[in-house]
């Protein structure tokens, strides 16, 4: 499961994001949802040195995608990358819902 859900994924995003970005021919297939700024969303990227791989990507304020799982494009990774978004989005639905503090560990 370690190519679903990066613990690093914001700092890596913001690091790689615009370059990553410029040169990505990605499509998107389907957003799963919005909460508040964000928004979770299924690409389809064939550019990427994993070759054709679905991402499920939050958007975020300005333009910035962060991806948070890849699976391969096939029916299965189609199947799993439903699991991730909806996951996620109901992860980020429970932190809107919570007061500012986070330090839950």
């Amino acid at each position: 499961m370690d190519n679903v859900i990066r613990p690093d994924f914001r700092r890596a995003s913001k690091a790689g994001c615009s370059e990553h970005r410029a040169s990505r021919a990605a499509r998107y297939v389907k957003t799963y949802g919005e909460v508040g700024p964000y928004a979770v969303s299924l690409v389809r990227d064939s550019s990427g040195a994993q070759g054709d791989v679905y991402q499920v990507v939050i958007d975020a304020p300005g333009g910035l995608i962060g991806p948070v799982g890849v699976e391969p494009a096939t029916a299965d990774g189609m199947f799993d990358a439903d699991l991730v978004g909806v996951a996620v989005l109901r992860t980020l639905e429970l932190m809107a819902q919570r007061s500012g503090d986070f330090d839950v560990a």
